[in-house]
C-alpha cells in the first residue's frame, strides 16, 4: 500500500474498503453543498493517480491538524 493510499484509508471520508463513495463537496457564496458523483462512486480509490477531494480537503486538513498540535 502506498503512503498516499494509507493516508486515504485513515483520513478520507470517501474511502470504503478501497472504493470511493463519491461524495463531492462544493463551496459557493450560499454555503457548502455535496453531491454524489456517479463516475466516482464504487470505483477503486484513485488517490495515487490524483484525486481533487483528497488534494483539496483531506491533505489540507491533515497539514492544518499537524501544525496546530505543536
Amino acid at each position: 500500500m502506498t503512503k498516499l493510499m494509507n493516508i486515504a484509508r485513515k483520513h478520507c471520508a470517501n474511502f470504503d474498503v478501497g472504493k470511493c463513495m463519491g461524495c463531492v463537496f462544493i463551496r459557493t457564496d450560499k454555503g457548502l453543498f455535496f453531491k454524489l458523483e456517479k463516475k466516482l462512486t464504487g470505483r477503486s480509490c484513485s488517490v495515487d493517480k490524483g484525486c481533487d477531494y483528497f488534494e483539496t480537503v483531506v491533505m489540507p486538513g491533515i497539514i492544518n491538524n499537524n501544525t496546530t498540535r505543536r
